[in-house]
Parts: C-alpha cells; structure tokens; sequence
C-alpha cells in the first residue's frame, strides 16, 4: 500500500514537472513576444528567474527519488528480518529438543539407579533370607538328630544358591593353568581379572627390598599356615619391600587354597606374589617312610625349590606352619653369604633325638643348624646340585632313620659351607616360664647344651645374646613342647588377630 502511494506521487510529481515545462514553452512563447518591450537587462533577469524555477523542480525530483530509493532499502531490510524469522525458530526448535533429549537421559539415569538400589534391597533380603535358612538348617538338623526320618530335601537348593556360580569354570582355567606350567602365580592370574581382583603388580619391581621367601605345605593345615605368613606381610616395610613367596605344594589342587591366599594378599599387603609350584615331583623324587607321608611331604617339597626356583640368587627357607614374624625381614635377607651354603641358628642335634648316622655324616656337630628359618644361596646349591644330591642321600639310607628330613639333609650336604645368624632370627623358647628366664640352669636341656658348646668352639651364643634376641626378637619359632609354654601365649593372640583379619575361623 505505501508503495502504491509512492508511486501515485511519483506520477504526480512527473505531471507537474511536465505541465511545468509547457507553461515555459508556453511563457517562452509569450516572452519572445513581449521581448520586444523589454530592454536586456530585463531579459536576463527573467532568464534566471525560469533557470532558478527549473532547477527547484529538478532538485525536488531528485529527492524524491533518494525517498524512494530509502523506502526500497527499508522494504528490502524488512524482507531479510523476515527471512531471519525461519532460522531462529531452527535454532529455537533445536534447543527445545536438545533439553528434551537431556531431560529423558537424566530420567533414564534416575530410573536405573532406583532399580540398582531395589537390587541391592532384594539381595539383602535374600541374604537374610539366606541366613535365617541356614539357622533353619541347624535347627532342623539338630530335629533331624532326634528325628532319624526327618526329610531336609526343602533346604537343599538354598544351600547350593550360596555356591559360587563361577567356582567350576575358574577351578578349570586354573588347575589347567597349574598342571600345564607347573605352577601358578596367583597374583597375576588375579590380574587378568580371572578372580576379579586388581594388584599393583607393576610397582612392585621398582621396591628396592626384593626378598624371596620359600615354603613348603600341603592344603590340610593350609589355614595355619595363612595365618602364619600374615605375620610377615603385616609387618613388612611396604615402602620399601616386595615379598615373592613361593610356596612349593605337597597336596593337590584346592580352588579354596588359592582363593584363601589371594585374600590374605589383597587384605594385607598388594606389594607381594604368592607363586605357587606343583612340588608332587619331589615327592616323587624322595623316598617317603609309610607311616610319615603326612608329616614328611612338605618337608621333601620345600626342597624342590632347588630345582625350580630360577635366576634367584638367595632366598629364606620357612616353617611357616610354626612361625610368627614380628618385623621386616630386610635385615636377615641382606646378610653376606659369599661362598657359603647357609647361615641358621646353632643347634646340638643329639639333645632332640638319637640318629644312628649321626657319627657317620656329622663330624663337627658344631655346625649344626635348625631349618626353621635358613638364609640359602640358593644360586651355590644350584650350582653344587644340592637337589640331585639330597635326592640320593635320602634314598640310599636316611628316608627310614630321619625325623626331620630337610634339616637333617641339608646339614650334611652344606657342613663344610654353613655359618650362623642372630638367634634374633629364629628365637627359640628355651625356657618354660618367664621367671625362670634369667636362671639358665633351668631352661631347656638343649639350649643349655647349645651354651656349652658354643663356649668350647668360642662361636655360639652367649647368655647375653640369647636374652637379647628374646627380648627384641625378628621371628618367633614355636618349639615341640608349645603346650606347656606360657611363654608362647602372646604369640597365640597374636595369632588370632591374623585369623580375624583373614576371616578364618580360630
């Protein structure tokens, strides 16, 4: 509409500018007639006044037309704002359904995680469920005792739900794992996330303390000894130390023994590995007297870690079943072995029990030691084929005269190269009761004994050395006669306290 107006003026405006100039034409005429009457002066005058005229009209053409020329800029700007209209109702309709889509992810977010806690609810509750069903259990068993025909068919299936439903196939890769390679280390089979379990197995070769530990065991006081090697863990620096135990096994394989040692690991101390050999070779190797299978075969097998163990220059030998470790073991670990076989505490062997071969093999009974805890060079007795040897020995004549088959082997084979530590190292009770520990006349026959000797050779303990080590002791051994020794019985709390934190029953 208003450009309808514009253009009506414009016409407008053409038509006035067009009569304008036939009023000239016509005023021309009629001045060229009056010309005549008119001087010169007069003419020019005239002249301008019409030039003047003509070029007011022209000039307010003019404008006019800049004023049309601004309302088609004004109709062209007023096109693109409406053109803009589009592209922010785009990015308008875009927003609104991004915030839409955000919204529907945060509810979705809120919906699973009011299932999981429902999960978790109803897990409990079948936990309880669970509970109360072994209680029923126990008191439908105890029914059962005075009802010989009472039926517990009903409480079967929950007993099997407590099962753990990847035992079989981790059992398989397992055991398929220890027969095939002769071992497992469980620490990076833990790794793999077959168990399910994280170490930190990369920061333990930059430890400065690598100390190497071996034990020998079977699976049927494997409970005993967890407890036992707790003992080191808990008190091993774990700043500075990396324990690699290697536990030579005398039994078969049990899932719940390596299960039992992943947790003692994963609860006490990550900066350690628990390999795990199949050590039924050895038992193989060794002759084993009939009615000592039971006692003998971690004794035989702790000696497999001559032929196993690989690249390790010294390792510490443990009873672990009858030991408690009250410090870092650094101290011992780092005493020089040079071109020595072992280094142990001194002990007479004739005080513990009469050996028929005892003359024959034991020349200077001052060089016998107790294998409760050893420091070996384990690279010397590779090199000497000490296996080899306490293979042969032990077959020809000691497996049916020894009682104690490592000890008594290994101090025949190592007589000539064997030295003594710190009784520290491997405290042994020598008295009964605390008030008859400053009266060496009453300890133990053979510690007294052992005094005797050591003064003769000038290279045993003194008094003074063995009240030392009982007052600031690295190791604890019990000794034979533990159930008379009240000595012991902080050694026992001690011991329950690594039982609750294993969750072993004491």
């Amino acid at each position: 509409m208003i450009l309808n107006r514009k253009n009506q003026n414009k016409t407008k405006k053409k038509k006035e500018i067009k009569n304008i100039e036939e009023e000239e034409e016509e005023n021309e005429e009629e001045n060229e007639e009056e010309e005549e009457d008119y001087d010169e002066k007069d003419l020019s005058k005239i002249k301008r006044q019409k030039k003047k005229k003509k070029k007011h009209s022209k000039e307010e053409y003019e404008e006019e037309e800049e004023e049309e020329d601004s309302d088609e800029k004004i109709k062209s700007k007023i096109k693109k704002e409406k053109s803009k209209i589009p592209e922010d109702n785009k990015k308008l309709y875009l927003i609104i359904i991004s915030s839409i889509i955000i919204l529907l992810f945060v509810l979705i977010i809120i919906f699973l995680i009011k299932r999981n806690n429902n999960n978790e609810e109803i897990s409990q509750n079948n936990l309880i469920e669970i509970n109360s069903s072994s209680i029923n259990n126990t008191s439908n068993e105890n029914n059962n005792a005075q009802n010989p025909n009472g039926n517990n068919e009903e409480n079967k299936p929950k007993e099997e739900n407590k099962e753990d439903p990847d035992k079989e196939r981790i059992t398989n890769e397992m055991k398929e794992k220890y027969n095939q390679e002769g071992f497992l280390n469980i620490i990076k089979f833990n790794k793999e996330n077959i168990l399910k379990q994280e170490y930190k197995t990369e920061e333990m070769n930059s430890k400065p303390n690598q100390i190497h530990i071996n034990i020998g065991f079977t699976d049927v006081n494997i409970n005993t000894y967890i407890k036992h090697i707790s003992s080191i863990l808990k008190n091993a620096d774990k700043e500075k130390t990396c324990l690699h135990i290697h536990m030579m096994d005398a039994g078969e394989f049990n899932y719940d023994t390596f299960k039992k040692l992943v947790k003692m690991v994963d609860s006490i101390n990550t900066f350690t590995e628990i390999i795990v050999y199949n050590a039924n070779q050895a038992l193989k190797d060794f002759n084993i007297r009939s009615d000592a299978v039971d006692k003998f075969s971690p004794e035989y097998a702790k000696l497999y870690a001559f032929k196993v163990l690989k690249d390790i220059q010294k390792i510490i030998f443990l009873d672990a079943d009858d030991l408690m470790v009250e410090k870092d073991l650094e101290e011992l670990y780092e005493l020089k072995m040079d071109d020595i076989y072992a280094r142990g505490i001194a002990e007479d062997p004739s005080i513990k029990y009469e050996m028929d071969w005892y003359d024959k093999y034991i020349l200077d009974k001052s060089h016998y030691i107790n294998c409760g805890v050893l420091l070996v060079n384990l690279e010397l007795c590779q090199r000497d084929s000490l296996y080899q040897k306490a293979i042969d020995l032990n077959n020809a004549e000691f497996y049916m005269k020894t009682e104690n088959p490592a000890q008594d082997i290994l101090n025949v084979l190592m007589r000539k190269k064997i030295e003594f530590f710190n009784p520290k190292f491997n405290k042994i009770n020598f008295y009964e009761n605390p008030a008859d520990k400053d009266d060496e006349t009453k300890w133990y026959s053979y510690m007294q004994q052992t005094i005797k000797i050591g003064e003769k050779n000038n290279h045993f303990y003194t008094k003074e050395e063995l009240l030392q080590a009982d007052e600031n002791p690295t190791i604890i051994h019990y000794y034979w006669d533990k159930a008379l020794n009240k000595v012991i019985v902080k050694y026992e709390e001690e011991k329950k306290e690594y039982a609750r934190l294993n969750g072993l029953d004491e």
